[in-house]
């Protein structure tokens, strides 16, 4: 059995998966991901999640500002640049928090990352990965990391959100890269929550932290200039981006349980491995679901918007604790409604 987190996108909305996770450790010392999955501000947390750095965790999401992410400055002046912010103190941030020697403890530690990303040339999800053998998937592309300074670039292009932050040139500096001037933006463009990467590598136990709440938010203001509605053009497309995500595994799941139901009626009924096999085999066509076990499938998500402004770009760390504090109680919940029976962790 392989076991996988999944972070979604959220900005500093993601001090809510901080404190899911740390609950989920403290109550369960003994609980293990083999594989991190990571989108936007998840792909800021997946690799120190999978180094065990809980303390730069908690130090990186409740301590910070926005300055400390990104700059701001009047849109006349940025009409010309890549962006609306300049994003250098985030990636001052990435070099300090994901540094060698830290990208070294993460490569020794065996966690398989998988970092999400928008290509803007090509209109496809990327996902970096240091899984040297990853499964090649015809919906997205898969490059492998090969240095921490390409891991870095990686995560910064995860996490910046297009036309706020500037797109990311990953392979710049790559050998033999065909494409150098591509550039990478947020995957959450195309992928809120990568769980379609856990379950193409092999997991079959996931745990999901979600930073939406998943409820409509009505504003009673208007909106009367442009920086105010392109942030909120952007929430609403990330908001049915996300929806999507949940429904697909949601219905992969199903035909696995369905499928798992019907083979084990045939078998009541008499029939052997071998024809039930043979039945669900059609000349000429492959069988998706072959191999294939149902899932379990954990879900965390906010029973209410957390703040953090549209996109989760304003940080704030008294409101970033109050997130954490939510996300731990989000846990608190899970933990109680566990069936010590279904627990393979503790």
């Amino acid at each position: 059995m392989r076991r996988a987190l999944v972070i979604s996108g959220g900005g500093s909305k993601g001090a809510f998966a901080v404190g899911v996770i740390q609950r989920l450790l403290k109550e369960y010392p003994l609980l293990k991901f083999d594989i991190y999955v990571g989108t936007s501000t998840g792909s800021l947390i997946a690799p120190l999640a999978a180094m065990e750095a809980y303390d730069l965790l908690q130090e990186l999401y409740t301590t910070q500002k926005t300055e400390n992410i990104v700059r701001k400055s009047n849109l006349g002046d940025r009409l010309n640049q890549h962006s609306i912010f300049d994003a250098s103190p985030l990636w001052s941030l990435i070099e300090q928090y994901y540094n060698d020697h830290n990208y070294d403890i993460l490569q020794a530690s065996g966690k398989k990352i998988f970092l999400t990303t928008t290509c803007l040339q090509t209109s496809e999800l990327v996902v970096f990965t240091n899984e040297t053998n990853p499964f090649i998937s015809k919906n997205y592309e898969v490059k492998t990391l090969d240095s921490a300074d390409h891991f870095r670039k990686a995560v910064m292009a995860s996490a910046c959100q297009p036309v706020f932050m500037p797109p990311i040139k990953v392979n710049l500096k790559v050998p033999g890269e065909p494409h150098p001037q591509y550039q990478y933006v947020d995957g959450g463009v195309r992928e809120y929550a990568g769980i379609q990467m856990a379950i193409d590598n092999g997991a079959t136990e996931i745990f999901t932290i979600l930073l939406s709440s998943g409820d409509k938010v009505v504003y009673d203001t208007e909106f009367k200039t442009i920086f105010p509605i392109l942030q909120q053009t952007i929430d609403i497309f990330t908001e049915d981006v996300g929806k999507n995500d949940l429904i697909i595994p949601g219905q992969y799941n199903e035909a696995l349980e369905y499928i798992a139901a019907v083979k084990d009626k045939m078998k009541k009924a008499g029939v052997s491995d071998a024809q039930i096999a043979d039945y669900f085999k059609v000349r000429g066509r492959g069988n998706p679901y072959e191999d294939k076990v149902p899932l379990k499938l954990y879900t965390f998500r906010p029973s209410a918007p957390l703040g953090g402004g549209p996109g989760g770009l304003t940080f704030d760390p008294v409101e970033m604790k109050k997130m954490l504090a939510t996300g731990q109680r989000a846990s608190d919940d899970f933990i109680a409604s566990l069936n010590p029976r279904d627990i393979s962790w503790a």
